[in-house]
């Protein structure tokens, strides 16, 4: 079996691995899934050495793969940091089903730990594994596509985001390997012939001297239209906007959707984590309000909390009859409110998968939505949820705004219902630990309000807690510990779990809701809102009010740049809390445009707006039709002036360096050459210049004038090329344009203008350069034949056979 197909496989497999790169961050997966690519193509050519059986090969390569994937993670429970034990694979299955469980949590890309890179690694090896036993073995090279083939679909099946030149650069590469595996196989091939036939033929050939068949044209054309197959892989999916919006919609659980159709639930937590992670902040919403200091807006209700976070509660929700809500849990008529009106429109290409709920960002508590479609409303919660598109979705809602005074939070309005304490006060035993913490930051206060407030001012106001994006997120109940007593640095998913964590140990009834700030205000009551406005937040339940929004996660410009603390929660006068405080001030909580670009936020599950990714949202916006049309008319303007503009700076240069009668009578005749091109006068490349201006004359006879220019520069090429001294040229510039003139007017007005605006003799250079350009592999094929030429002449020459 021929190395050179072992390593073409393995080049193939290393290019089809880059279309992995939006799935991880960094590029350290990479290196090392090369690692593991060499060792299967060493240990696959070291089998092959002798011939057995398909079963064995495939078994010793799956061994390299282990041994390797041991050596980088568990060599210091190896024998000999080689050897894989017990104690190693353990760990190697311990660090896989981390890597499992934290692709569940994370969307792409997700952060390079060693659980994520071992599941990356391994797969790459077990490709790596499959193509090689196809392409060599079992000399299938065209089947070893598939196995490459689920390299490039492994990101069809999240939400990752890539650009579109990203997307065709790694398509590019790995067709390229995948064509570079098919060539070498042919190559192989005929050498089984005894003689390697060569798709371009060379001067020096002995089979072309003999009369044998050149393949050049033939070869060539099946490179030109493989690769003209790849470019219209490529370009297609960008001009048709359904096939742009692929990504998949990852949910969890499962609930009834309207009309009795099953759809599944999303999972914000992982959507705000991939939010978070933005740099390119985008648009989600436009809304106009009757309320000056808008509200958020809710999404998400996370109400189940287990002992690795929070999640979405089952329900099959109500039918939404005439836009009319479900009364207002836990809210009374003694409670002050104020009734706002919001317009919220929706950015368009939000999709959902039509299994996949769909939820309305609104302010809470909404009592009346004038929407499109058939929605259903959670009870409990107040969201709303369908299995309809959101795209540009447009839709008013009347929500009221609650205003509670101190002195009536202050006050216990009573027993809570079951439906509150049964449900929003339950506890893991594993955060237990952290009741003792509870206590000590609400000592003193004597109310239910007073702790709630004595909470936030602990973790926004203190000083202790540092807003960072470059942190875990909380998957355990040790991880949330850990932020809670030593690290102390997080986002607002951190903050809001732990306050909403902390408040149910306390005996208040909590929940976590995910959405977005208000946003920026543009003026005239109007409000855009961007994935960076997303967030997170707790909601704190007191009898006779209902659900509070509470602000524990730092604001401005060192925390969420847009988010705010509620006014109630602000009191003049609070008793001492547990650590240097800091009374919140205007300032404090306004948004600080300045620091939105760094500041992503937890996306609810609108789908993925604009160039936003994200695992669990919607299919992805279709940036292929918006963009690449001004693009395609670009590059079709740029290919109707280029032609011209080539043609016009080479007659201009060819002047301007002419120097001396010779050269510019070698610019003259090139001239006409050119021209005669241009305006369709067939001629003889081996006619001298004499014949060929005969040849002119007879198939387009000019005027006396301009016939002796004609001659004037066929006699000046011929002195120049053969008489000792050349002709004088001071003419010729005049007698070229003469000439040009003439056959203009003796050709037909289309061939008059395509010479105008599409000089052939520019055309057909960029053809031909564009045909060897496609020829890449053919230039391969040269380069080793002519390497393999230069060292097989080297080891024959006298004296070096010995060596």
């Amino acid at each position: 079996m021929s190395n050179r197909l072992t390593l073409a496989a393995a080049l193939a497999t290393l290019a089809a691995s880059l279309s992995l790169y939006p799935l991880v961050g960094g590029w350290h997966w990479f290196w090392i899934g090369a690692g593991a690519i060499t060792a299967v193509a060493v240990t696959g050519a070291l089998t092959r050495l002798r011939r057995l059986p398909v079963v064995l090969c495939a078994l010793a390569e799956l061994a390299a793969v282990l041994l390797y994937l041991n050596v980088e993670w568990a060599s210091t429970k190896s024998a000999g940091r080689l050897i894989p034990t017990w104690a190693s694979l353990r760990e190697l299955r311990t660090l896989a089903s981390q890597g499992l469980q934290e692709t569940g949590r994370y969307a792409p890309p997700a952060p390079p730990d060693r659980a994520i890179l071992i599941l990356a690694v391994a797969g790459i090896g077990v490709i790596a594994v499959a193509t090689d036993l196809l392409a060599v073995r079992l000399r299938r090279p065209a089947l070893a596509g598939l196995p490459l083939l689920v390299l490039f679909c492994v990101p069809l099946t999240t939400s990752e985001h890539q650009s579109v030149a990203g997307e065709m650069a790694v398509f590019g590469l790995g067709m390229a390997g995948y064509l570079t595996l098919l060539a070498v196989d042919g190559r192989e091939r005929l050498r089984l012939w005894g003689r390697l036939v060569t798709v371009w033929q060379h001067g020096d050939d002995p089979a072309r001297d003999r009369g044998s068949p050149n393949t050049k044209d033939l070869a060539a054309a099946g490179r030109r239209i493989a690769l003209a197959a790849v470019v219209i892989a490529l370009f297609v999916p960008l001009l048709v906007p359904g096939l742009a919006e692929h990504k998949l919609f990852a949910g969890s659980g499962s609930g009834n959707g309207t009309g009795g159709t099953q759809v599944s639930l999303p999972n914000p937590l992982v959507q705000m984590n991939s939010q978070l992670h933005r740099t390119d902040p985008v648009d989600v919403l436009s809304y106009r309000t009757s309320d000056p200091d808008p509200q958020y807006l809710q999404v998400y209700v996370l109400s189940n909390l287990t002992t690795q976070n929070w999640s979405l509660a089952l329900t099959p929700g109500v039918a939404l009859r005439n836009g009319q809500l479900p009364a207002i849990p836990g809210l009374t008529a003694r409670t002050p409110t104020s009734t706002e009106h919001t317009t919220i429109t929706l950015a368009k290409g939000l999709t959902s998968s039509q299994r996949t709920a769909s939820f309305l960002p609104m302010p809470y508590p909404a009592h009346n939505v004038n929407v499109n479609g058939d929605w259903r409303v959670d009870p409990r919660t107040l969201t709303m949820f369908s299995a309809q598109s959101l795209s540009g979705l447009s839709y008013t809602v009347t929500s009221r705004e609650v205003s509670p005074s101190e002195q009536q939070l202050e006050h216990d309005a009573g027993p809570m219902p079951g439906s509150i304490t049964n449900n929003y006060l339950s506890v893991p035993r594993v955060f237990e630990p952290l009741a003792k913490l509870a206590d000590r930051i609400t000592r003193g206060q004597t109310s239910a309000y007073g702790q709630a407030v004595a909470l936030q001012r602990w973790f926004a106001d203190s000083g202790k807690f540092t807003y960072s994006l470059n942190v875990q997120e909380p998957a355990t109940a040790q991880a949330l510990i850990q932020f809670l007593t030593i690290q102390r640095r997080g986002y607002c998913q951190q903050f809001a779990f732990a306050m909403a964590v902390l408040a149910r140990l306390l005996g208040i009834p909590s929940r976590v809701a995910v959405g977005y700030t208000a946003g920026t205000s543009v003026g005239h009551n109007r409000w855009v809102v961007k994935t960076s406005d997303a967030h997170a937040w707790p909601e704190l339940y007191f009898q006779g009010v209902g659900w509070l929004r509470f602000e524990p996660t730092p604001s401005g410009s060192g925390g969420q740049a847009t988010a705010d603390q509620p006014t109630y929660t602000l009191p003049p006068v609070l008793a001492p809390v547990t650590g240097p405080q800091t009374t919140p001030t205007p300032g404090a909580t306004a948004p600080a445009t300045g620091s939105i670009k760094n500041r992503t936020g937890p996306l609810a599950k609108l789908g993925d707006v604009p160039g936003a990714p994200g695992v669990g949202g919607t299919a992805a916006v279709s940036h292929g039709a918006p963009v690449i049309w001004p693009v395609l008319g670009a590059l079709a303007v740029l290919a109707l002036i280029t032609p011209r503009t080539v043609r016009s700076v080479r007659r201009r240069r060819r002047w301007r360096r002419a120097v001396g009668d010779r050269g510019r009578a070698e610019a003259a005749w090139a001239e006409l050459l050119d021209d005669l091109t241009d305006y369709q006068v067939s001629w003889s490349p081996s006619a001298s210049p004499r014949a060929l201006a005969s040849q002119v004359t007879a198939a387009r006879p000019l005027a006396t004038a301009q016939d002796e220019a004609l001659t004037r520069i066929a006699r000046a090429a011929e002195r120049a090329r053969y008489a000792p001294q050349p002709a004088d040229s001071a003419q010729l510039r005049a007698d070229s344009n003469q000439v040009r003139r003439a056959l203009a007017a003796r050709s037909t007005w289309r061939v008059r203008w395509r010479a105008r605006l599409v000089p052939p003799s520019a055309v057909l250079p960029m053809r031909t350069g564009l045909q060897h350009a496609l020829d890449v592999f053919g230039w391969m094929d040269v380069a080793a034949h002519r390497v393999s030429g230069m060292l097989r002449r080297r080891s024959s020459q006298p004296g070096k056979a010995g060596a």
